[in-house]
């Protein structure tokens, strides 16, 4: 049998990055954070962290906390049920992978109201897009939006809809940089924005509408609202999800430098495979809601 303590240690490490963060986490020393390590990989008889700074789960490590938050959320799941309402007093909290930008537009108010009437609280944990299942794989999160199309092994896949992209500049941006149209000696000195070295959904695009596979300047920022402000105030051009530019197209405000063109980015909702009411409740708000709000005009493969 799985000691729960030693996988709750484990889940600490992790989660806190390093067993002294972990000890204070757990309110327990250092060595006692060390022992229950040690005794967990001596029962298993091989590694479940590698001793890098800081700590990262191994494969048994990684399937270990899969099976702890499975757990975690199941066992407090049927506390609730069994405990009389007064009683219900804890909270769950379930730890998510989500994209920046769905973070910034449409995943809080589609998980308000589930929030609201199941007492729960969420460890969203931000990454790119492209990156985000890997949170899961590696036993993060329990679930994440991203864009990987198929299943992770142990898991389920949903398709929640695209989110549309647009090439947007204030107008004086695009008369200083883009007077004689997208051309690749523009792309070259005009000033971009990109998320993070890991994004390259900006030269994709480039790619796609320009055939242009040169180097761009670019401001990096990761954060969404970021993108918004700075192309706003005309410091870069960039890629804008439709769902943040408000009335900037219809004011003057932001032109659209590519009519007509434009990225759609598939999002999928993947969660483990675990008989769990909360769990079956977060993917029906999360699908419900994205009907609403995403583009549902599945990809071309």
């Amino acid at each position: 049998m799985l000691d729960p303590k030693q996988l709750e240690a484990l889940s600490a490490v992790v989660d806190s990055g390093g067993f002294d963060k972990a000890a204070r986490k757990l309110f327990l020393t250092q060595s006692a954070i060390s022992q229950r390590i040690r005794q967990l990989e001596e029962n298993l008889g091989q590694p479940v962290l590698t001793r890098t700074s800081p700590p990262a789960p191994t494969t048994a490590g990684r399937l270990l906390l899969q099976h702890f938050r499975q757990l975690s959320l199941m066992e407090g799941e049927l506390l609730n049920t069994l405990l009389p309402d007064g009683e219900q007093s804890d909270f769950t909290t379930l730890a998510v992978g989500v994209n920046a930008d769905s973070l910034a537009t449409w995943f809080l108010p589609a998980v308000q109201t589930l929030m609201q009437r199941r007492r729960l609280l969420f460890d969203v944990m931000m990454d790119d897009q492209d990156y985000t299942h890997e949170l899961m794989r590696s036993g993060h999160v329990a679930g994440c939006i991203g864009t990987r199309d198929t299943p992770i092994q142990g898991g389920e896949c949903h398709f929640l809809g695209c989110m549309r992209y647009l090439c947007l500049a204030t107008p004086d941006f695009a008369a200083r940089y883009f007077a004689d149209g997208f051309t690749h000696a523009a792309l070259a000195q005009a000033p971009a924005i990109i998320f993070s070295g890991k994004d390259d959904l900006h030269s994709q695009f480039l790619r796609q509408v320009a055939g242009y596979d040169g180097s761009t300047p670019h401001i990096t920022l990761p954060t969404p609202q970021g993108f918004v402000q700075a192309t706003r105030l005309g410091l870069a051009y960039s890629l804008l999800p439709e769902l943040m530019i408000d009335d900037d197209l219809q004011s003057g405000r932001l032109l659209d430098l590519l009519p007509g063109q434009y990225v759609d980015l598939p999002l999928y909702w993947h969660h483990w495979r675990v008989e769990s009411a909360l769990a079956a409740d977060l993917s029906s708000a999360l699908l419900d809601w994205a009907r609403q709000v995403l583009r549902q005009q599945r990809p071309e493969r």
